[in-house]
């Protein structure tokens, strides 16, 4: 749940926020038409996207391109709460910013990835943290602070070990390309994520995800995921030694019982004689 939430808007649209959260607790937002970067003071998240998973630890960072996420925060040990700084870069914003430099970010590259991870930067750190003036006195945050604030972030970024894929990344920040389900599956066939979530994330309604991916397939999700996890664990209870539990959790499954059931169905035994029959 959020505990706290404070806001900085311009033009009439939040443009900076800080949040801080009591975990467990997951956020689902969707990235039409900006790109999101965000940063852990305290606590971290897992961040699920349509073709990636990353994990972001305390006082570190993460640039979200336009797209649909999955974002499981997690608390920090001492504390027991989660604190997210929320920098919101929306197009008419950056091209108002960089004005003749807008070419910057609608370059022609070939990247498909949706988040970069950026690792612990003081320089960050302290960006971040000069932050709270604006939260504390908001009569301060005028347009022109705001822009030169959102500069100086971008021009930080670029200034990281990571620049040249922060520029690759920011060429497609505006340009949201839809995941194809193939992508979708080979990322998360084995992640504890429903049919509607998988739908999500490759940017469709379920009934047109289901639609399309009986024409790709040629199978229904449901059976396309069970029968490719059930193989996946035959395979792991015959050439490895990791527990039943462990293997159910690999394949994408909490409830090992559930899994048990699931294989039984399958092959017409048991896990733990299956693995005695075939190791």
């Amino acid at each position: 749940m959020v505990a706290k939430r404070q806001h900085i808007e311009l033009n009439g649209r939040t443009i900076i926020e800080k949040l801080q959260v009591i975990p467990p607790w997951r956020q689902s937002p969707v990235f039409q038409d900006e790109a999101c970067f965000l940063y852990f003071s305290e606590g971290g998240s897992n961040i699920t996207a349509p073709t990636e998973h990353v994990r972001i630890e305390e006082r570190e960072s993460v640039l979200l391109k336009c797209g649909t996420y999955f974002a499981d925060l997690f608390q920090n040990t001492q504390t027991g709460s989660c604190e997210v700084f929320v920098v919101h870069f929306f197009p008419e914003v950056l091209q108002q910013i960089f004005h003749e430099e807008v070419t910057l970010f609608v370059q022609n590259t070939t990247s498909a990835h949706y988040t970069h991870r950026i690792s612990k930067r003081n320089v960050i750190d302290h960006f971040m943290r000069s932050l709270d003036l604006y939260f504390e006195n908001p009569e301060l945050a005028q347009q022109e602070i705001l822009y030169l604030k959102v500069k100086e972030l971008v021009l930080l970024l670029l200034q990281t070990e990571a620049a040249s894929s922060i520029m690759d990344l920011y060429s497609h920040l505006f340009t949201p390309q839809k995941a194809s389900i193939s992508d979708v599956m080979e990322t998360h066939l084995y992640s504890n994520l429903t049919i509607e979530q998988l739908a999500s994330l490759a940017g469709q309604s379920l009934s047109t995800f289901k639609r399309e991916f009986r024409k790709h397939f040629k199978d229904t999700p449901a059976n396309y995921i069970r029968n490719k996890r059930m193989a996946k664990a035959a395979d792991l209870l015959t050439y490895s030694s990791y527990p039943i539990s462990e293997i159910s959790f690999k394949i994408g499954y909490q409830d090992s019982s559930y899994f048990s059931r699931l294989f039984f169905q399958k092959f017409k035994t048991l896990p733990s004689e299956y693995r005695k029959s075939h190791q």
